[in-house]
């Protein structure tokens, strides 16, 4: 796994930054309907906690957001991704059914309210570091078109930006090729108690779902 290094930057905005950074061997393929299941148990759970508030409401949420702030994003503009995920969930809608891996990590960050990011270690050119994005920053999102990364938390390597807790960069995309994977809880301003718990939640969705000698279905 590449390894991971955080900018001395963060320091001077105020509040801590705990990442996890976790690697798996993976078989990618289309969710299992026990994994279906459990993300429709998940978002249950969290319209129940949530009691009819919004999803900026929740505290873990509510911290990542001001995180943004303090990076120099508008996070009612620029939604990190637990809380579009949650969003969508209070919508009535459902998550997105992409893949077992990408589904696992977004029941995570729907029950964590921790943004994660998923990416293929084989197009991660050299090590990776948490920054954040200056001007001139862009990639092209996945189902986004290009984003203005100035002053959001950015994770770049050799080539330049590839992943953010608000949308990643299709360059890293998991994909049915994809072998090997880093995930990456960006934990802003959330305690690291948490990030941990949320990195056990994890742990067991990838390994359950996601190993390459489990059976699909």
């Amino acid at each position: 796994m590449p390894s991971l290094s955080i900018d001395p930057r963060f320091k001077e905005l105020g509040f801590a930054v705990h990442v996890g950074a976790l690697d798996y061997d993976v078989s990618v393929r289309p969710a299992p309907p026990a994994l279906t299941h459990s993300i429709e148990d998940g978002a249950e759970m969290r319209l129940q906690e949530l009691l009819g508030e919004a999803a900026a409401s929740d505290p873990v949420i509510a911290n990542v957001r001001a995180a943004f702030k303090a990076c120099g994003k508008d996070p009612s503009r620029y939604r990190p991704s637990s809380e579009a995920l949650t969003r969508r969930v209070i919508a009535g809608k459902p998550l997105y059914q992409v893949n077992n891996v990408v589904d696992s990590g977004n029941l995570v960050s729907l029950m964590t309210g921790i943004p994660i990011g998923i990416y293929d270690t084989a197009k991660i050119d050299g090590d990776m570091q948490l920054t954040i994005g200056v001007k001139g920053d862009s990639y092209n999102g996945i189902g986004r078109g290009s984003i203005n990364l100035e002053g959001l938390p950015v994770l770049k390597d050799d080539k330049g930006p590839f992943g953010t807790p608000f949308s990643d960069s299709a360059r890293t995309a998991v994909t049915e090729d994809t072998t090997n994977i880093v995930i990456v809880l960006f934990g802003l301003n959330i305690d690291i108690a948490h990030v941990e718990a949320a990195a056990e939640i994890g742990d067991t969705l990838i390994t359950r779902f996601c190993a390459p000698d489990q059976e699909a279905g």
